[in-house]
């Protein structure tokens, strides 16, 4: 299913005169993220260098609670299969038969905020390799350690990482990040909206191809 809006909504700001910014709130255990995130990385290479990239985390299940009853199961499999069919992304179900698990998005939404404080060039990769972590290898990314090898495999300091994922003050930044979300409106994810010329212009709700995403943004920076 795609979702494509464009100039759907204009919020005045301050600065006119900064290079345009792509502004993408999404969360790593979010399906539809997977879903849109090879797109998204193609659409951010298509416009690098015209365009800034800013990524917030949302909080799609902060602090979890939801019942793993065959109910909720079966909403995750239907949303999972569907995003499958859109995206082409794999999934592994291996999860959906665990006899208990607490679908807590925060610790992963804190892990993408310690990487941007750690090295912000690589948050978006990071992002990714949690999804993959998740939707392909059946992780918990609630678990620190579900971290190490994504670490290793980035360069990324472990320990570094480990002590300030424990550290509550990332806590307060990643429910910072979700407050901005709120003020901005954004409710659902993926969100992506493109800051330029003082408004904010949404391109895209729920999954969005690359080629249509580009366009929208093109159309409004060129």
């Amino acid at each position: 299913m795609l979702y494509l809006i464009t100039l759907l909504m204009t919020i005045t700001t301050v600065s006119t005169d900064k290079k345009p910014t792509l502004i993408y709130v999404g969360d790593p255990m979010c399906s539809w993220c997977y879903g849109i995130s090879e797109e998204l990385s193609e659409t951010m290479t298509a416009l690098e260098g015209e365009v800034d990239f800013k990524l917030l985390v949302g909080g799609l299940r902060p602090g979890g609670g939801d019942k793993w009853n065959t109910e909720f199961k079966t909403f995750l499999r239907h949303h999972w299969e569907e995003v499958s069919n859109a995206s082409g992304q794999p999934f592994d179900y291996t999860l959906l038969s665990a006899e208990s698990f607490d679908y807590d998005t925060e610790p992963s939404c804190r892990a993408v905020v310690v990487v941007q404080s750690m090295d912000k060039s690589k948050e978006f990769e990071f992002f990714k390799a949690v999804q993959k972590g998740f939707y392909l290898n059946g992780n918990d990314p609630k678990q620190v350690v579900f971290y190490k090898s994504i670490c290793e495999q980035m360069e990324l300091d472990y320990d570094v990482f480990k002590q300030r994922f424990e550290n509550e003050a990332y806590t307060v930044g990643t429910a910072d990040q979700f407050k901005e979300a709120r003020s901005l409106g954004i409710n659902s994810f993926p969100t992506i909206v493109l800051e330029h010329n003082g408004k904010m212009q949404v391109i895209a709700q729920g999954f969005a191809k690359s080629a249509d995403m580009v366009a929208a943004i093109n159309g409004q920076i060129k």
